[in-house]
């Protein structure tokens, strides 16, 4: 009995070699997608570039005139309020290492 029931495995996985084959490699791919996903949002989390950006962006609407001064102080402050508190998160994440 044990050795038919290994004649009826070694069938089995003969047959499904492939199907087998072709599941490893989507999965291999599909974790290397995942970390590339994460990596690029993680790359994605510097806000104090997207907070320059948008300080330029704010800077150059009040020069056309499209914002009034107060509405771009208000918004330049909570920018460099958002900027200043970024950098101490990180010299203190660099201070904690």
């Amino acid at each position: 009995m044990p050795g038919r029931l290994d004649s009826i495995l070694s069938k089995i996985l003969t047959a499904t070699l492939w199907q087998w084959l072709v599941l490893i490699i989507v999965v291999v791919i599909l974790v290397r997608l995942v970390m590339r996903i994460k990596a690029g949002l993680r790359e994605d989390d510097d806000t104090s570039s997207v907070d320059n950006k948008m300080l330029v962006e704010i800077t150059e609407l009040q020069r056309r005139g499209e914002i009034t001064g107060s509405e771009f102080r208000s918004i330049k402050g909570r920018l460099i309020d958002r900027l200043t508190s970024d950098e101490n998160v990180s010299s203190e994440n660099q201070n904690q290492k």
